[in-house]
């Protein structure tokens, strides 16, 4: 029986829609699809957290052995906002491992992050690779903020912890600077890190050793001091060994009080004298 023609009409118009309802998909797929990432890192009125999220996006497709111009750039820009900047700096890390070309952008890349570390919101993840990365004007700036406070970027406590991933000799006297009574009543953190940076320094054995004879230090503080020495002079060491025992023949007199007098103080400390019998079970 011949098909009339409004049974036609019907599935021409059934077909076309179907037609449509597969289509409705793509088209939406296409509309959310990502736009060029360069033209939303650059308009300022995407949400910073898109820009962000864009940036990514054309780091990793620019590849391996592409100079990061734009993360550059955004980094370098005091006035890009500082969630943008945070995430260059990390792209920017992970690129100085594995990018082929690092070793010619690394010079910009250190100029943007001493820009970025006078935002206070982006300060802190700049300074922390400027450190890993022993730039010097960096330390210059965070050892004069330890001697002068009011000029500190960021407290005390935290300037050493950044200054101790590449400790010489301006570290170690600033270091040693704040190895007094006075310090440890007023910034308890600041000296257990001068402490742990004293602890790469074999000139700071006699100092260790003062810290770990002195009762009047908090237990923290001389068990950091005792596991430096034990690393730098076990010898110096209070022995948790009988009072007959025979001394070593090559320790000084000097020496050799200064062990009896951190021994006494360190039998009066519970904690303090388990951690240095842990130490010698340690050492053997």
């Amino acid at each position: 029986m011949p098909m009339n023609v409004n049974d036609y009409r019907r599935r021409i118009e059934q077909s076309v829609e179907k037609a449509r309802a597969q289509a409705r998909p793509a088209r939406a797929a296409s509309r959310r699809a990502p736009a060029d990432p360069r033209r939303a890192i650059t308009d300022k009125k995407t949400p910073p957290k898109q820009r962000a999220e864009a940036l990514g996006r054309l780091v990793r497709d620019q590849g391996a052995d592409a100079v990061p111009e734009t993360a550059l750039q955004r980094l370098a820009d005091p006035k890009e906002s500082p969630v943008v900047r945070l995430a260059a700096i990390k792209l920017l890390q992970q690129a100085q491992i594995f990018n082929s070309t690092a070793a010619d952008w690394r010079p910009a890349f250190v100029d943007a992050l001493r820009s970025a570390v006078r935002d206070p919101k982006v300060r802190q993840a700049a300074l922390e690779v400027l450190s890993l990365l022993k730039d010097r004007p960096t330390q210059e700036l965070l050892l004069e903020g330890i001697r002068q406070p009011k000029q500190a970027l960021v407290p005390v406590d935290e300037a050493l912890r950044l200054l101790s991933t590449d400790v010489h000799a301006d570290v170690v006297a600033v270091a040693k600077s704040l190895i007094t009574p006075q310090q440890m009543r007023r910034n308890k953190a600041a000296f257990v890190q001068a402490i742990r940076i004293l602890g790469t320094d074999a000139g700071s054995v006699g100092t260790l050793a003062d810290v770990l004879a002195n009762g009047a230090y908090a237990t923290d503080a001389r068990r950091v001091a005792a596991t430096a020495l034990n690393h730098l002079a076990p010898e110096a060491l209070p022995k948790a060994a009988p009072a007959g025992r025979r001394r070593r023949p090559n320790a000084s007199a000097k020496s050799s009080a200064r062990t009896a007098k951190a021994a006494k103080a360190a039998r009066s400390a519970g904690p303090l004298a388990r951690h240095l019998a842990t130490l010698q079970k340690i050492r053997g």
